[in-house]
Order: C-alpha cells, then sequence, then structure tokens
C-alpha cells in the first residue's frame, strides 16, 4: 500500500502554524489512514489504507449470543445475528429484551479478534431504544462482559437505520450492547454485524509492575503504534538494562517465529537528532549498536543477543513489543488518526 507525505507542520513559541511541505516523496507504509503524529512541537502528516480483507468478514454469524432477559419469543438474542436486517419487529428478526434496568445483549466470538468495526441496525419502531447503549468489547465477563473496555456509545440516527463504528482494533472474544440507566426500558435491535480478524498469536511476562507482551503479527512502527495503544498501553520503553534483560528472556520462550529487529516506542525527532520514548518515559538508558546510524525516525531492538538497538525504516513489517502498568504520572505524546474523529457514521 502507498503513503504520500502530506506536510510537516512545525509550532513555534506562540503555537501559530507555519507549514514546512508540502513534499513529493512516496513511502510505502502500514495501514492507519490520514494520520499525523504530534512529536513535541512537530506534527508530521500522512495517509494509507485500512484492515486486511479478511477483516471484512462477518464473524458475528460464527458466534453466540445471549442477553439479560428476553421479551417474548419474538425477541430472541440470536435474531440480532441471524443474518438479516429486516428492522420490522413482526417480522420475527429483532432482539429484545423485558423492561428492565441495565438491560444488556453480548456475543462471544469463537475466539479472541481484533475488531475492526462494529454495524448494528435499529427498528423502524421504538427507535429511541437505541439511544445512550454502549458498545463494549473484551475479555472478562465480569459484570456480564459490561467492564470491558469500551469502543463507543451509540444513539439513534434519525438518518439511517444502520450505523457503523470503529473500534481500531480493539481485541477481545466478548461484545456486549449495555445501557446503564435505572430506568426501566427494553435494549432492542435488528442486526449486529462484526468485522474484524483473529487476534495475532503473542505471549506476555509481568515483570516489576509492567505487563510485556510481544506480539506475533508484523506490522510497520506507525501501525505497531496504534495496535499497542487500541489493546494495550503503548509501544514498550526500555528504561533501564532490567528491562533490556526481561525483553532477552521474553524473546528466548517466543512459539513463533521472529523478526530481526521488534518495533519499541523510539522515535527521532525530524528536526534533529534526539530520540524519545512515544510513552513519555525518559530516555535515561540507551543500548544503540554501534553501527547504527540514525537517518530514520524509528527504532527497535534486536530479537537476537547481544541485543543493541538500531534505527529502522518506518515501512518495514515487523514483530514488536506493547506495554501495559506503571502509568501514573507519565503523559505519552499524541498521535492521531484524523480518521478516528469520524467514528460513527450512516451505513
Amino acid at each position: 500500500m502507498q503513503i504520500q507525505v502530506l506536510k510537516v507542520l512545525v509550532l513555534d513559541a506562540d503555537a501559530s502554524i507555519q507549514a514546512e511541505g508540502p513534499t513529493d516523496s512516496a513511502k510505502t507504509m502500514g495501514s492507519s489512514s490520514l494520520i499525523f503524529c504530534l512529536i513535541g512541537v512537530v506534527i508530521l502528516l500522512w495517509k494509507s489504507t485500512g484492515f486486511s480483507a479478511a477483516s471484512r468478514i462477518n464473524v458475528a454469524l460464527s458466534g453466540t449470543p445471549i442477553q439479560s432477559s428476553t421479551f417474548s419469543n419474538l425477541g430472541k438474542a440470536e435474531n440480532a445475528i441471524d443474518g438479516n436486517s429486516d428492522p420490522v419487529w413482526e417480522h420475527h428478526s429483532c432482539s429484545s429484551t423485558a423492561y428492565e434496568a441495565k438491560p444488556w445483549w453480548r456475543l462471544e466470538l469463537p475466539g479472541v479478534y481484533r475488531v475492526s468495526e462494529i454495524q448494528v441496525t435499529n427498528r423502524n419502531a421504538a427507535r429511541e431504544r437505541l439511544n445512550s447503549v454502549e458498545i463494549f468489547i473484551g475479555n472478562s465477563l465480569v459484570n456480564n462482559g459490561n467492564d470491558n473496555p469500551r469502543c463507543a456509545i451509540i444513539n439513534d440516527d434519525p438518518g439511517c437505520l444502520t450505523q457503523t463504528v470503529k473500534c481500531w482494533g480493539m481485541e477481545g472474544q466478548f461484545i456486549n450492547l449495555y445501557r446503564s440507566f435505572h430506568v426501566a426500558n427494553a435494549l432492542t435491535f435488528c442486526e449486529v454485524k462484526v468485522y474484524g480478524e483473529p487476534a495475532a498469536p503473542s505471549m506476555s511476562i509481568q515483570k516489576m509492575g509492567r505487563n510485556i507482551t510481544l506480539v506475533g503479527t508484523r506490522l510497520c512502527w506507525s501501525d505497531a503504534l496504534l495496535y499497542c495503544r487500541d489493546s494495550h498501553w503503548d509501544l514498550l520503553s526500555l528504561i533501564g538494562p532490567e528491562d533490556q534483560e526481561m525483553i532477552d528472556e521474553l524473546v528466548a520462550r517466543a512459539p513463533f517465529p521472529l523478526t530481526s529487529q521488534l518495533w519499541v516506542g523510539l522515535r527521532r525527532s525530524p528536526l534533529g537528532s534526539s530520540w524519545f520514548w512515544m510513552s513519555g518515559d525518559p530516555m535515561d538508558f540507551t543500548r544503540w549498536d554501534e553501527g547504527s546510524h540514525h537517518s530514520s525516525l524509528c527504532g527497535g531492538t534486536s530479537s537476537r543477543k547481544p541485543s543493541t538497538w538500531r534505527q529502522r525504516s518506518c515501512e518495514e513489517h515487523l514483530n514488536f513489543i506493547c506495554f501495559t502498568g506503571l502509568t501514573e504520572g507519565v503523559k505519552k505524546l499524541h498521535f492521531y488518526s484524523s480518521t478516528r474523529e469520524n467514528q460513527i457514521h450512516c451505513t
């Protein structure tokens, strides 16, 4: 897939914007779609495409639905994944709970998936019952799955019956639609479609208050960053020699083949030679390879001993390492995708 660098914007001390472009260079990148990255006072803009073709399969059809209660035989939970988007209640293709406080509907997928988007078709009557419905994705069944990470909140759209919600690769086996109101009402809709692909193989270890996850799929640096931020906290930052030793231990146990370099959260300012962690952690520890020349903006760590850091072309598709934990007081650097501003739209 091709990507064109559109423009580099530099913010001066008074926060006015000065354009330093556009450029006419074309590069091959990943699948993040019109991204711009705020790095200190620098904004980078570029564009690319979306998920793989596999993510266009409606995996809801192979899932198992359940709901908090059922309003007669007409409103069975499985009606919402029968492949029929007919919005007419009397045609027996819509689900509905009974009138109750905090109603929910849950879909169990056949495995853990990275969910790119969810489509929800409302009924053509009593449409307000879809207002303030939260969509959750995750692997926990605590509170019936309603404590999992939230993808979005949807409301009835007078302009359409079917809405598409972007979930940006959130991972989970359970998808919940939930209304948290204490006022009794039914939760009802006519079809739920889920598009995504099986989550990449991964393995994790926990050390020093952090959960470190080595991901088996291979992505360009920007897509790896977004993957980690969607499903974990961030691309890994290595803040001491103990972290590097932990990576050596993780890599040695990997049950899947790895690229020679692994993406971590290393990033260089395009206006200078200084490197920083996207997570916002301080750069108090380095382990650069003596032969590494800093001509690229992205950096990784070796998957083979001796484990050292090297700059890599940001377009390379490499395995990568995510982490969660020990984030209190740390403010990660922003990385924006303009397509994520329009998370919900009519279909």
